[in-house]
């Protein structure tokens, strides 16, 4: 298979002393590492946000699954280069198998990640119920614990059953649209799960690590959602002040930046996750914005 750019779920961190440590990935040996995040005005605790991640993750898991079964395995994915239909389906269904098992554990150590099975891959005619049978492992164990269940998370740091909601439900958006666009039965991620899904992207993805040959974007970056209000998370903007492996240092305000990014909620997210650059308007140094998009390592 190719290069991939993807939403990812599994995540192995260079902890900091005291943490919980490494993880597995789906190639259960790969490295990468996670800082801390700076310079936003606060962290968003996965239960104040303004829709319902759990069903979210409901929504477009049923029709991710739907997807894999309507549509010729061997379709190719243009989003992720290299992969098929097939191929896509069993990285979503690794992904619910695996948090699934952390949430039901619960996991919180390191150590205890080697007790989570690895899945051999299902013929593709065995596809659809396994799918079905991963994400409903995942919802479960997700709704039988709460919001609070303390768990291991590839951060650096053990969180709540809430952050894992989050990061399902984002997940779950991005492969959704893979594999819409694919089969060419277009969705749009709704505002309010877009627009977080821009903080979620800028406070754990955005520059932990560069990609081989970019630049730092030598400027500052404005990102401004046009379809968003005060109900949505930070109101639809984002100051990056910095970003320099590890760091993505950002604020949420509106605040002049070096470039500034507009579209759609939905519309920027898929441009930060290199998918699409339809419904964009970058105004100022176009070479800061290409630099800024083009910097953070997603494979």
């Amino acid at each position: 298979m190719g290069e991939l750019e993807i939403a990812h779920a599994f995540r192995t961190v260079v902890a900091e002393a005291g943490s919980n440590g490494l993880a597995l990935g789906p190639d259960r040996d790969a490295a990468m590492r996670q800082p801390l995040r700076g310079g936003y005005v606060r962290r968003m605790e996965s239960t104040d946000l303004p829709y319902d991640a759990l069903e979210t993750l409901r929504t477009n898991g049923v029709a991710f699954i739907d997807l894999v079964g309507e549509h010729d395995p061997a379709t190719p994915i243009a989003s992720c280069p290299g992969w098929t239909l097939a191929d896509l389906a069993y990285h979503q269904g690794e992904v619910w198998h695996f948090w699934g098992r952390i949430v039901a554990g619960p996991i919180t150590q390191r150590g205890e990640l080697q007790t989570i099975r690895q899945i051999e891959r299902p013929d593709d005619d065995l596809l659809v119920d396994w799918l079905a049978l991963t994400h409903n492992e995942l919802f479960s164990a997700l709704v039988d614990a709460g919001v609070d269940r303390e768990v291991w998370t590839w951060t650096g740091a053990n969180r709540d059953t809430a952050w894992v909601r989050r990061r399902m439900a984002q997940d779950g958006a991005i492969h959704r649209y893979d594999a819409a666009q694919a089969t060419g039965d277009p969705y749009e991620v709704g505002t309010s799960v877009a627009a977080d899904g821009i903080d979620e992207f800028l406070m754990w993805f955005a520059g932990t690590e560069r990609r081989e040959g970019e630049m730092k974007p030598g400027g500052t970056v404005h990102l401004h959602c046009t379809d968003t209000d005060e109900h949505d998370v930070a109101g639809g903007e984002w100051f990056v002040s910095s970003l320099k492996e590890p760091n993505c240092t950002f604020t949420r305000e509106h605040r002049k930046g070096d470039a500034a990014i507009r579209g759609r909620a939905h519309d920027i997210l898929m441009w930060l996750w290199r998918r699409s650059d339809d419904g964009i308007e970058i105004i100022g140094d176009e070479k800061v914005a290409r630099r800024f998009r083009a910097y953070t390592d997603l494979s």
